[in-house]
């Protein structure tokens, strides 16, 4: 009953509420199966699964970037502020204020630092002295490289040009792709500690898909795991933390009684029975 309630609260008190959805690539191959998410408004929710579960299709789904890829919500709704967004093109989403960073560090090789940011603001073109200051207050690297080529500098400045240029488009909702990815440990703290900054500082709600699990539970207060293109389990990060499957399967913690095959896990198959 607790937890019932304190998915209430949530959802009442949500930016984005994703209701049941369903996709489709080619109107054919079904990826996602009756998926639901809430992110709370100035909060901080974590996707976490395995390669393939369909974390980043969910993403590309809240940004219209699905329907580039012969993708197609075919059930369910995605509301954004109150509003439904499932049907709308990727710029009136964008416009709207719903930034992705999509994995890889997309940055323009062949422009400078200081233009790839410029790019993000093309929605906003006002004020851009201000954001500017703003996003190399945030990474002061980038203000020393704002004329180096995107395709000089490190992997980890590409990934803070990539959140920077999220950044110049003033995100009501922005949309983190695995920024750990191929990152040094020092860099992936680095990044992780901006994020949170941005978070509480900015008020700027996020919805974060990390393989780093351990990382993800520590920033995103509450969090969904996804196997197979279902949510299988969500809860605030603490409790999943405790939970021995998360603890054995994706901490590797194992708990007592040592570890176990993945399918054999009891709290695991019923969780999946419930939702077949």
């Amino acid at each position: 009953m607790q937890l019932a309630r304190e998915k209430v609260v949530a959802q009442a008190d949500s930016i984005l509420k994703i209701d049941n959805i369903e996709v489709r690539y080619h109107e054919v191959i079904l990826v996602l199966k009756r998926v639901s998410i809430s992110v709370p408004h100035q909060g901080i929710v974590a996707l976490l699964g395995a390669n393939g579960a369909g974390k980043s299709t969910t993403l590309k789904a809240i940004s219209g970037l699905l329907k580039r890829e012969n993708g197609t919500v075919t059930g369910g709704s995605i509301e954004f502020m109150g509003d439904r967004i499932d049907k709308l093109p990727a710029e009136e989403i964008a416009r709207r204020g719903i930034i992705q960073i999509i994995e890889g560090r997309r940055v323009f090789e062949h422009l400078t630092v200081e233009e790839n940011l410029l790019v993000g603001a093309h929605l906003r073109p006002t004020g851009l002295q201000d954001r500017l200051d703003m996003v190399f207050h945030y990474f002061p690297r980038l203000r020393d490289k704002r004329n180096v080529m995107g395709g000089l500098i490190s992997g980890g400045e590409q990934q803070m040009c990539v959140i920077g240029r999220a950044m110049m488009a003033q995100p009501k909702l922005m949309l983190m792709d695995e920024p750990s990815m191929g990152l040094a440990p020092l860099l992936i703290k680095e990044i992780f500690q901006i994020i949170e900054r941005l978070n509480r500082e900015e008020g700027i709600p996020i919805l974060l898909v990390e393989q780093n699990v351990k990382l993800a539970l520590t920033v995103a207060p509450y969090a969904y795991i996804m196997e197979n293109g279902r949510i299988v389990m969500d809860g605030p990060s603490e409790r999943l933390k405790e939970n021995p499957d998360i603890r054995d399967f994706y901490l590797g913690l194992p708990h007592e009684g040592g570890r176990k095959s993945f399918p054999d896990v009891k709290d695991y198959k019923r969780l999946k029975g419930c939702l077949t």
